[in-house]
This record gives C-alpha cells, structure tokens and sequence, in this order.
C-alpha cells in the first residue's frame, strides 16, 4: 500500500497537491521516521477561520518544517501558559512557536497511520489525539512534518510560487530538507462555522480562482461579478427600491421586492424574498420563500422553507427543509427546526416516523391563487389533526415543523425559555439558571460574528449549565461521589487494565498495548510509566506466598517491565521504585518485607530487567549518607550483593587465567 492524502469530504484549495506530495517524498527519502506531512494555513488572530472555540501552538523547527510539539486547548477559560516537553527547546537550536496557523484537515500519510489509529484505538480526532500522541510518545519514534501556506493565495496574473518551487524542486536530492513553505489557499467543511468562513473567502474571492464567477456551475448558470462582490445571473429580478449591498450572491430566478435588504447572503435559486424584510450573514437554500417585514439574522435555511409575514429568526438558528414558520412569531437564536420530530430510544437520537409518503409528496409552491383554492372538508380535517402534532409555540399558529434540541424530550421549552414568541425571554435569561459568571461567557460569546462558531459557542454554554446543574443534584443525592484527578483517573484505569489481564489471563503483548494506548490517552512520560506500571504489577504478588507467587507475577510481566527500561539510569530508577514499595507500601507485614525485597530484585535480575552493576551501583549508593534508605532492606540485600561481587571476581579470576594460558601456550609454541 502506497502513501495516501487524507482529507474531509469537502474540500476548498486552489493549490497543486502534486506539489506538497513530492516535499512529503523528498522528507520521508530523509526522515524514514517520516510518517505525516500535514498542511497548514496562514491566518491573523482574528480570521473568520479560526477556531472559536479551541486554541492550537504549533512548535516548528525552521529548518526542516518538522513539527516538534503541538498544544491544543479550550480556548475559554483563558490559559496562561502552556506545558510541553523540555526536549522539544533542548534538543534542537531553533524552534517557532506558532499561533498563527489553522488546521486544513488536509494530510499525506504513510500506511504506518492506518496500523497507529488500529493499534490506539482510543483516538477520535487527528490533531488533537493523533498528532498530539505521535509528537508526545517517545516510544513510537515517528516524526510528522508541517506545509504551510503562508497567507492567501495570488490575485490574477500573478504566478510567484512557480519560479520558487522549480527552484526548490531542485534542492530535493541535496543535503537539507526540502522547504515546504508557500502560498495558497486550502480548507475543509467540517462544521456550519467552517462552512460560513469559506463561503465568505470565496465570495471575497481570497480562494481565486475559485469564486462563483470562473466556474460553469452546473453547466447552466453563470454569475456575473458586480460591484461590492455581488454575483448575480440575468434571471435574478431585482425590483426598483430593493437593496443589495455588498458580499451576495442570488441565485437563478430570484426575486428580491422592494424595500427589501440582502447583505453577507447566499439566496439560492428561486427564492423570493417579500417587501420589508431584510437577510444579513445567511443562506437560502433553493425555493426559500421569505414574507413581508421579516428578519433573518446569521442563520441556514434549507431547500422550499417558507417563512410567512413579520418573523424574526436570531442568529446562529438552523431551519431544515420543508419547514413553515409563521406568522407573527419570532425564533430565539440558536434553535434547530426540522420537519419531522427528533425521537430518542435508548439513549440514541432517530428521526419520528409518523408522517405520512402523502406528507412528504405535498405540493412545495407557494403562490397567492394556492391560499384561495378550496379545500374539501375531509383535507381540512386532516390537515388540523397534522397541525395540532406541531411546535405551535416555536413556528406560529400556520407553522410547520419541530424543535431540535440536545435536551432530553419534553425540555424544549426550558432550553430556550417561558416562550418563543416573546421578547421578554432575553430579559429573563438569568432565571434560566446562569450565574453572572456564564452570563459574560455567553455576552463574549456574542460578540463572534459566525454562524457555526454561535452553535458551538452555545454547545459550551450548555455544557457549562449542564455541569452546574449535576453539581448540584450531586450534593443534594450523592454526597459520596468526588471528581478524581487526572493522575488519580489514570492510575484507576492502570490498575482495572492489570487486573482485567490477570483474570482473564491476557497475553504480556496484549497487555503491553492496553497500557500503552493509556499512556497516549493520558500523556504519560517514561519515568511516569515506569513508576505507575511497576507498582501496580507488584501489587499482584500474593503475600501469602512471596516466593512462588513473585518468579509467577514477574516471569509473566517481565516483558512488559521491559519496554520502560533502556539503559543503566532506568536500572538505578527500577531499584528506588523496588525499594520504595517493599518500605512504603501498607498492606505489606514489617517481617515480610525483606523477604518480599530480596526476591523481587533476585528474580528481576534473573529475569534481565536488573544487571549486576546496577545493583552492586545503587547499593553503594544507598549506603552514602543522606539516603533515605531502609537500612532493613539494605542489609537483607547485602548477601545478594556480595554474592554478585564474588561472581564478578570469579569471572575476573577466570578471564585471568584464560590470558595466561594463552600466553604461556604462545611461548611454548
């Protein structure tokens, strides 16, 4: 299997791939550790890009683009500093520490990713589990390395990255890495703020040459690009007094009435939008139909969505298809529409199923003539009986459609308030169980200007309300319940890992890969995972049996004691953390510990995890002053120790005796 780009199903660039895949070749040629070139693009702090809610560093050595380190973090509460590992500034003489830079969910990837995800199975996300725990693991020993585009890409006419590239290009069988630093344009839609911030750069036409108007379309429209970045087609109708203002586009067949005004919009094709109503920073999906004096603020609404006289729709909402909602009605930000009702069974979200196929068939014009036909009355009866199923409260009394929420069924209504008509639920929001704390996060929140960064945005808050309020039910219900620590949380994990492995008799290289993917989830450095892992299979010898029980506890996790210990300083480490367990640890009788002391270090030596001169070194040591030492221990290893002494001079002795004879034999000779 050859190496493969990995990226999102949608994707947004106006570079030359060809050209970041022959950087990743010329590093991997140098680096065969090399097993990811990610791409990365230039933007200020404050880009529409940026991710609202999450705050990345990216530690780059210079000279090679090799991506060192790299911190991702809630972005709220602030974080005042940052912890990485000191060999990423020790061990290389220049490092860039980047702020700047937005993840394109664009990477080239060798087939060792595809065994690294299969293998730590615990990972979700590619920048925040993926590349965190390849740079973190000293183990794993892979390297990835970074291609940057540095700020937009050029306007027409100019082609300033050819000549550097051919240049480059040249420099891929030389002696330093290949730059992989250029300019372009590269991103991928995986939520509605991503979606937002795109469309915006190509309406603004920052991704040239993709923009709406270099491109057939679907082979039957073609905009035409006009001043203030509005693009439009000749069958757009635009009535005399309407206004449309900068950064629009109107798709075929769209009707904008009089004193009616678009700005920052997508309208799709045939929408129509009524007199006094105005559209700022949303999109219309095809057939969107909007009535007289309404107001559609940051919001998706999707395809044949009709939206009937004087509505309001807050930011950050999303309506979906075939939903009406109306007259007269205003919808809190936030709120998700749909047509059918969202129903949870065991724990999971599904679609209700309780319209009909005549239902999804109906007729999706809306016309004056239509408002006037005749109904039977066998229709008007059903029709009221399909009415009194919908969210009268959320879409109005003519509406049509459900609420959305995250909550369990039946909290709608304390999610979003006493009601979705009134305009005092704002008001009273701090009755809604907010403190005055969440009331700032949330008037910061307000302050972003993206759709999809709002839903994200209330996703926290909601969160945030979600913990206070099971803080709460938890002291009242459960007073024994206490939030462990991450190191408490991780040495938790270990000890139910290691004793899953010994009931169910699990394999060392089974248990071997269980705990290194706890390691990767918890971040774990080698001495860390030395000390914590050790203990916990010390913890396993049955006291009633030393003997016996420690060659059968170590004898089956010899292999796994060994994947921490790679040189001499690792030996003296494993002795201090042997020593201080057989002292310390409480369940252990003062008689049994000496013996427990004795045997351990024995057997580890027997088993190779300890070599004679690192137990002959630390016994030396211990006996300095200033060691906290248990002089017990000590002198129940002394016999040990002399033991080894004798067979280092017998050794001697022999090598000795070896020389001599070869001597004498050469002289006889």
């Amino acid at each position: 299997m050859s190496d493969f780009i990995l990226c999102t199903g949608v994707v947004i660039s106006n570079m030359n791939l060809a050209r970041m895949v022959t950087v990743h070749v010329a590093n991997k040629k140098r680096d065969p550790n090399h097993i990811m070139t990610v791409l990365l693009q230039e933007t200020t702090p404050a880009h529409r890009r940026k991710d609202k809610c999450d705050e990345s560093v990216y530690f780059i050595e210079p000279s090679s683009s090799r991506l060192l380190a790299l911190n991702s973090h809630a972005l709220l509460p602030k974080a005042k500093n940052i912890v990485i590992q000191p060999h990423v500034i020790t061990d290389h003489p220049e490092v860039e520490l980047r702020a700047d830079l937005t993840d394109t969910n664009i990477s080239i990837c060798s087939p060792d990713v595809l065994a690294l995800f299969t293998e730590n199975f615990d990972y979700h996300t590619m920048r925040r589990d993926f590349i965190h725990g390849i740079l973190e693991s000293d183990i794993l020993g892979k390297t990835i390395y970074a291609h940057v585009l540095a700020g937009s890409s050029s306007l027409p006419g100019e082609h300033s990255d050819t000549a550097s590239w051919d240049m480059a290009s040249q420099m891929i069988y030389g002696d330093s890495f290949l730059p992989v630093s250029r300019g372009g344009y590269a991103a991928s839609v995986t939520d509605t703020a991503a979606y937002d911030a795109i469309s915006r750069d190509i309406i603004g036409r920052w991704a040239y040459p993709l923009c709406p108007d270099n491109g057939p379309g679907d082979g039957l429209v073609v905009y035409s690009h006009n001043r203030g970045a509005v693009y439009k087609v000749p069958s757009v109708r635009l009535d005399r007094q309407s206004r449309v203002e900068h950064h629009v586009i109107l798709g075929a067949e769209s009707h904008v009435s009089n004193f009616t005004s678009i700005s920052d919009s997508v309208l799709g094709a045939r929408c129509f939008i009524g007199e006094k109503s105005v559209v700022r920073g949303s999109y219309l999906f095809n057939d969107t139909r909007v009535g007289q004096g309404s107001l559609i603020e940051q919001s998706i609404l999707g395809e044949r969505v009709k939206i009937l006289d004087n509505v309001t729709i807050e930011r950050g909402c999303i309506i979906g298809d075939d939903v009406t909602i109306g007259p007269n009605v205003r919808i809190p930000a936030f709120t998700r529409l749909a047509r059918r009702k969202l129903r949870r069974k065991a724990g999971s979200p599904e679609i209700m199923q309780e319209d009909s196929d005549e239902e999804d068939e109906e007729d999706s014009t809306w016309t004056e003539s239509a408002q006037h036909d005749e109904v039977s009355p066998v229709a008007l009866s059903a029709e009221s009986e399909e009415q009194e199923l919908f969210d009268k409260q959320a879409v109005g009394v003519e509406g049509v459609g459900y609420v959305w929420s995250d909550s369990p069924e039946g909290a709608d209504a304390a999610e979003f308030g006493d009601g979705f008509g009134s305009d005092e639920s704002d008001a009273n929001s701090s009755s809604d169980g907010y403190s005055d704390e969440e009331d700032d996060v949330a008037l910061r929140l307000r302050q972003l200007h993206t759709i999809g960064s709002t839903l994200e945005d209330v996703a926290l808050l909601e969160s945030d309300h979600e913990d206070e309020h099971l803080d709460d039910s938890d002291g009242e219900h459960d007073q024994d319940l206490v939030k462990l620590s991450p190191q408490e949380e991780f040495e938790r994990e270990l000890y139910l890992t290691i004793k899953r492995a010994c009931e169910e008799n699990l394999s060392a290289s089974k248990s071997a890969l269980e705990i290194k993917s706890l390691r990767m989830s918890y971040h774990r450095d080698q001495d860390d995972m030395r000390a914590s892992v050790v203990q916990e299979i010390f913890r396993t010898i049955d006291l009633g049996s030393i003997s016996d029980s420690t060659v059968k506890v170590l004898r089956k996790w010899a292999p796994v004691i060994k994947d921490y210990i790679s040189d001499g300083h690792d030996q003296l480490d494993l002795m201090d953390i042997i020593e201080r367990y057989c002292a310390l640890e409480g369940d252990i009788d003062s008689g049994a510990r000496c013996r427990l002391f004795v045997r351990i270090v024995y057997m580890s030596y027997q088993l190779d995890l300890l070599e004679d001169v690192a137990i002959i070194a630390w016994h030396n040591r211990a006996h300095k002053a200033g060691t906290e030492v248990d002089p017990g221990l000590l002198q129940a290893l002394q016999p040990v120790v002399d033991g080894l002494n004798e067979s280092d001079d017998s050794d001697e002795d022999d090598s000795e005796d070896e020389e001599s004879e070869s001597e004498e034999d050469g002289d006889s000779e």
